[in-house]
């Protein structure tokens, strides 16, 4: 019954919220673009390059710009039309992807760093604005379905991305997957035109002082010094990305260089991304089931999934065939989409609309530099302390336990600050 009433709240939500619909529509798009694009890339890196830290380079000047531009992205977001700022940055991605066009030679590796830490860039602007107007597009008992059915939409994209990009840069080369990514982009934005948005300011009636819109960053530091649980769900995604990095980039290494299958690997290293897909459309299928309205109810969810993604990468660190390896990528990545999708839900439901747009930001750029150096870590320790790829999964499942016992002490903390606010409510009743 629950799953039935999940799926005709998804189905209700596209069915009756329009303007929805078209931001749904540009993400599939794009991000279809995007996944055969990255397999596009990390082929020729292996071509260029071969080395594994050549690979985790890609990744981390992918993050950067994220943590770099998360103080101008936020203002951005929050001052002006987001839909128009996703439009923009969806324009000059096209320019950028059409550069890579001109990449055929290992000397001309730097100039695919370049681009792709342009794209990265521009990626660091749209997404503030995407996570910040999702609340006004969707609302209430909408917004869950709304954040469930974008992770889900997300993994299946990556699924099909993963495997489909693999097999064109395998059979055809990777010139087709920029052309394809490159007019992802200019679909996007004519979806995005279409959308319309009334903005919804007051979510709650927990009333704080907050900055306006012509308030810089600074603002959004002492905003969360007043509330503390929201910097609590801020981070959530940071302790995913501790472990991220050993998903993402030891997936390329089992690919390439473990169970190779394909030129260079691409088709071993698509199947791989392609169950890292299947594993967060489990995740954020399970999100429906599991989210509760009550705070407290979703950080126990919280705590479950960061000690079950400790538990699956050991389990991962101790297999010797793709398939098991596959299955292990399968559950660590669940845990992690369930986790990303309660965490977006529970920062949007508890914050303000007119400093949403900064608090996503900050959440992109701590995630980010936190996956940046997940990934610098695996890089060096399979190239220069020369880890075996197994190795540095179960430094991977040692990190993902630190991360849970970590967020325990979040838990205690936060019942701690629930029983006292209860306690001070009855006083004042009294």
């Amino acid at each position: 019954m629950k799953e039935n009433t999940q799926t005709s709240g998804y189905w209700q939500l596209l069915k009756n919220n329009k303007q929805f619909r078209q931001l749904w529509s540009a993400q599939i798009v794009s991000e279809l673009g995007d996944w055969l694009n990255f397999v596009a890339l990390v082929q020729i890196i292996k071509q260029f390059s071969g080395q594994a830290e050549d690979a985790g380079k890609l990744v981390i000047l992918q993050l950067i710009p994220a943590f770099i531009f998360s103080p101008i992205s936020g203002m951005i977001a929050d001052r002006f039309d987001r839909r128009k700022v996703m439009i923009i940055c969806d324009f000059i991605r096209v320019v950028v992807v059409l550069g890579l066009l001109t990449i055929h030679h290992p000397n001309q590796l730097w100039l695919l760093y370049v681009l792709a830490t342009l794209q990265a860039s521009v990626t660091a602007f749209f997404e503030p604005a995407r996570a910040a107007i999702l609340p006004n597009l969707a609302k209430g008992e909408e917004l869950i379905h709304a954040n469930a059915l974008s992770g889900v939409t997300w993994s299946i994209i990556l699924a099909i991305g993963g495997a489909i990009g693999g097999i064109i840069s395998g059979l055809f080369g990777n010139q087709v997957a920029f052309i394809v990514d490159a007019a992802s982009f200019l679909i996007s934005a004519g979806l995005l035109l279409r959308i319309k948005i009334e903005k919804n300011i007051a979510l709650h009636s927990d009333k704080v002082e907050i900055a306006t819109n012509n308030s810089s960053f600074a603002e959004v530091f002492p905003y969360l010094r007043r509330k503390p649980q929201v910097l609590a769900i801020l981070l959530v995604k940071a302790g995913i990305c501790v472990t991220a990095g050993g998903v993402w980039l030891l997936s390329i290494i089992y690919g390439q260089k473990v169970f190779p299958i394909g030129q260079d690997g691409a088709i071993s290293v698509g199947i791989l991304y392609g169950v890292h897909g299947l594993g967060a459309l489990l995740g954020a299928l399970l999100t429906g089931r599991f989210f509760r309205s009550s705070a407290l109810s979703s950080i126990y969810i919280i705590l479950l999934a960061f000690a079950l993604r400790g538990i699956f990468f050991g389990f991962w660190s101790g297999v010797s065939n793709l398939g098991l390896v596959s299955l292990s990528i399968v559950f660590v990545t669940a845990c992690g989409s369930l986790l990303w999708v309660v965490s977006t839900t529970l920062l949007q439901k508890l914050t303000e609309d007119n400093i949403r747009g900064r608090l996503f930001a900050l959440e992109n750029a701590l995630l980010t530099l936190t996956m940046a150096i997940s990934v610098s870590i695996i890089g060096r320790a399979i190239d220069v302390w020369h880890f075996s790829p197994a190795k540095a999964t179960f430094f991977s499942a040692l990190a993902a336990f630190i991360v849970a016992l970590l967020w325990g002490i979040v838990v205690v903390w936060w019942k701690k600050v629930d029983k006292n606010r209860d306690q001070e409510q009855a006083l004042l009743a009294q």
